[in-house]
């Protein structure tokens, strides 16, 4: 194994330690200050931005020949474990097998944190200076929706003047071995309703007269889910064409990165819902935005039978939102919804959405390097999942990709056994220095 891949094991080892849940204050800390450490025996200056209710926030960058930087943004916290039975080994101990790493975080997103590190790091020592500075941003509540973020990095806008653009926390390789460059990411609101509708629980038998706070709150969902929640009108608003964006990068000669038969095998599933197929499925896949049951609670789910009329139910929802849908407005016409129907409506958290042109100057010499390298490129308009890029975006006008990342189509993240492979950790940090030494990507 070269040294430097002894060095990212190392390093990461010791990071995956942590148990950085984004509840768990003094572990985030403990890995903040290990990374700044990393990162200072490396040559980075750093900064750490501290908020009274939430996890710190890392500043580090270091200079190069040209005034114009490059940012990656990561984050250090994690997913829980559960279910920790699924685990075959100890999740918070990097365990290494058969070129394999597996720990929580070892894809989402420490081991991108100690790749793009080591890639700063051996081409300072290689070329004796990077040829355009290079700056992180590495937060720790990005997987409870970053809610301190935005104000933590408004305190340092000065930071981001000569940036001219952002590479995102994940990304790896596809069933093709092709990379899957991503130029968006959906937002994301997340609620819980509560009905109550009894002071106590009371006796089933009592059903025949008495409320019912499951069967409303099913009732409730299930309207809004019939009726394609048209009574939640800015739902509909501002909803962008991904069929024009679709064939805008079908038209430039670029495949989309949709894998409809790799998502069947990997869910053990022969169709998807309401039997889409083809087209139909990639246009729903990246331009429909969801409305999802996370979990149900009411009444006794313990083993045995207890015959009981729960008092009150609640659940948890999420919404996945396309570019230029709002979830601030969504959440205020949901809530007032529901409290009509005497339902109680909980903002947990929420995200924008985010997008980048895909003929934005920043993507298209990023895309140019990676195919002088011979890499196979898919594109993706944006990605299913959520994220506070645009934070970054909207608030500092900045373009930003995903795509250029440790992880392979099996690394599980969010799952029991979330693992690595360690010959694309090697594969990464090339491509990582390509990019770093290419000082095309920073002019103007």
């Amino acid at each position: 194994m070269p040294e430097y891949l002894r060095e990212f094991v190392r390093i990461l080892s010791k990071l995956v330690n942590f148990k950085t849940l984004a509840i768990n204050h003094d572990e985030c800390e403990r890995a903040v200050l290990y990374l700044e450490e990393i990162l200072r025996e490396y040559g980075f200056r750093t900064e750490i931005l501290r908020h009274p209710d939430g996890n710190p926030v890392i500043l580090a960058s270091v200079n190069g020949v040209s005034d114009k930087s490059l940012l990656f943004y990561n984050h250090y916290d994690v997913q829980p474990v559960e279910p920790l039975e699924e685990w075959k080994s100890d999740p918070f101990t990097l365990k290494e097998d058969n070129g394999f790493l597996y720990g929580r975080g070892v894809g989402d997103n420490k081991g991108n944190i100690v790749s793009r590190i080591l890639a700063v790091k051996q081409v300072i020592e290689e070329e004796g200076k990077l040829p355009y500075g290079v700056k992180f941003v590495i937060e720790g509540e990005e997987e409870a929706g970053s809610p301190h973020l935005l104000e933590m990095l408004q305190q340092r806008k000065e930071f981001f003047r000569d940036v001219v653009g952002v590479i995102w926390e994940f990304g790896g390789f596809g069933r093709d071995d092709s990379i899957a460059l991503i130029l968006g990411l959906k937002g994301i609101l997340y609620v819980e309703l509560e009905a109550k509708r009894l002071k106590r629980d009371a006796h089933s038998s009592l059903a025949v007269i008495l409320p019912s706070a499951a069967w409303d709150l099913i009732r409730f969902l299930y309207e809004l889910k019939m009726d394609n929640l048209e009574q939640i009108k800015s739902f509909h608003e501002g909803i962008i064409d991904v069929k024009k964006i679709v064939h805008e990068i079908e038209n430039e000669g670029y495949e989309l990165a949709f894998d409809p038969n790799g998502l069947k095998e990997e869910f053990g599933i022969k169709e998807f819902i309401n039997n889409l197929s083809g087209r139909e499925a990639l246009f729903a896949y990246f331009g429909n935005p969801t409305f999802n049951i996370d979990g149900f609670i009411t009444g006794y789910t313990g083993p045995g039978s207890k015959t009981v009329l729960p008092a009150k139910a609640s659940v948890k929802i999420d919404f996945r939102l396309v570019p230029n849908q709002d979830p601030m407005k969504i959440a205020r016409e949901l809530s007032e919804y529901a409290k009509k129907r005497d339902i109680e409506c909980r903002i947990h958290s929420m995200t924008e959405p985010a997008y980048t042109d895909f003929r934005n100057p920043f993507i298209q010499k990023l895309i140019k390097i990676l195919t002088k390298m011979g890499e196979k490129i898919r594109i993706s308009p944006w990605s299913p999942a959520s994220g506070p890029m645009h934070i970054f975006t909207k608030y500092f006008g900045l373009p930003a990709v995903a795509g250029i990342g440790v992880s392979y189509w099996g690394s599980r993240h969010h799952a029991p056994n979330e693992n690595i492979r360690l010959k694309d950790v090697e594969r990464t940090i090339r491509i990582l220095k390509n990019i770093l030494r290419n000082k095309d990507i920073v002019e103007s």
